[in-house]
C-alpha cells in the first residue's frame, strides 16, 4: 500500500511543477515543504503576499481567509479553494483559568487587524467580556510570556506549544476554536488566481490533491524542515505535539465559511468560491 501511496504522489509531483505557490511560514505550509513545486514562503503577508496577488503574480496563495475576502471584495482576481486549518489559536495565561477572568486584564494579541485579533475580538465580543487588549508581533509576544514578563496572549501554534515547553508557569487555557460560535475556524485557506485555474485547472487539481495527501502523511524530515524554514527554536517532538493543535484540514465546508465570514462581517459573492 505504502509504494502504490508513493508511486501516486510522485505522478502529481510531475505534473504541478508548473504552479507557482506563496505561503507563509506557518503550519498550513507544512504539507507544501515536500511537494515539487515553485514555492515562496512568505513572513508577512501585508508587505509579500497581498502585493504578489495584487500585481497578478504566482498562481496559488494561502492566506489567512479574512484577508482573502477582502482582496476578492477589492476585486482581486482570487478564488478559496478550501479551508486549511480549523482553528490555530490557543488562549495562554499564567493567572487565568478561562476566557472570562480576563476582565479588565492586559491581553496581548499578535498583530492590530490580524485574523487573531478579529476572531478573538469576536469571541469576547459575543461573551460580553471586555480586556486590555495590546498589540506585538507574535514571536515578540512568546518570548514575552517565556521569560515572564507578561501573563496572558493569544497565540497561533507552533508558537504556542513552544512556550508551555519553555515555561511551566503558563498553561493553555482554551483552543479558541472550542470558544467560536460556530463548528469551526477556518482561519486560513488556498486561494488560486481565477486565471490560473482557468488556463492551469489540471494543475490546480493536481495539486489540490498532492496537498491531502501530503496533509495525511507530514514526516520527521517535513517537520525538521519546517522547524528549519520557519526559524523556530523548538524540538522535533515539541513540534509533534504541536499537530494536534493545529488542526490543520482541506475542507469546502461553505456553510462554515459563510458563517465565519458573516460574524467578520464580510460579504461575498458566489464566484468567491472555486466549486
Amino acid at each position: 500500500m505504502k509504494k502504490i501511496i508513493l508511486l501516486t504522489f510522485t505522478f502529481l509531483q510531475l505534473n504541478i511543477w508548473a504552479i507557482q505557490v506563496a505561503a507563509p511560514k506557518a503550519p498550513p505550509s507544512i504539507p507544501l515543504l515536500g511537494m515539487d513545486i515553485d514555492l515562496t514562503l512568505y513572513q508577512d503577508v501585508s508587505t509579500e503576499g497581498i502585493p504578489a496577488i495584487v500585481r497578478g503574480r504566482g498562481d496559488i496563495y494561502i492566506l489567512p481567509v479574512n484577508v482573502g475576502a477582502k482582496l476578492y471584495n477589492k476585486g482581486a482576481d482570487i478564488k478559496f479553494l478550501g479551508a486549511t486549518s480549523e482553528g490555530l489559536l490557543s488562549l495562554l495565561s499564567s493567572e487565568a483559568e478561562d476566557l472570562g477572568e480576563l476582565e479588565s486584564k492586559k491581553l496581548y494579541i499578535g498583530g492590530q487587524g490580524s485574523s487573531p485579533d478579529v476572531i478573538t475580538r469576536t469571541i469576547m465580543e459575543e461573551r460580553g467580556i471586555e480586556a486590555d487588549i495590546l498589540y506585538r508581533s507574535s514571536p515578540e509576544i512568546a518570548k514575552l510570556l517565556i521569560t515572564g514578563r507578561i501573563q496572558n496572549a493569544i497565540l497561533p501554534e507552533p508558537l504556542a506549544t513552544m512556550v508551555l515547553a519553555k515555561n511551566p508557569n503558563i498553561q493553555r487555557v482554551e483552543e479558541l476554536k472550542d470558544l467560536w460560535p460556530g463548528e469551526a475556524i477556518p482561519q486560513v485557506g488556498i486561494f488560486v488566481l481565477g486565471s490560473s485555474l482557468e488556463t492551469k485547472e489540471k494543475e490546480v487539481i493536481e495539486f489540490i490533491e498532492g496537498y491531502k495527501e501530503a496533509l495525511e502523511s507530514i514526516s520527521t524530515e517535513d517537520i525538521e524542515r519546517a522547524i528549519d524554514e520557519f526559524n523556530l527554536k523548538m524540538s522535533v517532538e515539541e513540534f509533534k505535539s504541536s499537530l494536534e493543535y493545529m488542526n490543520l484540514t482541506f475542507e469546502r465546508d461553505r456553510k462554515s465559511m459563510d458563517n465565519y465570514l458573516k460574524k467578520l462581517n464580510i460579504e461575498v459573492g458566489d464566484d468567491f468560491y472555486a466549486w
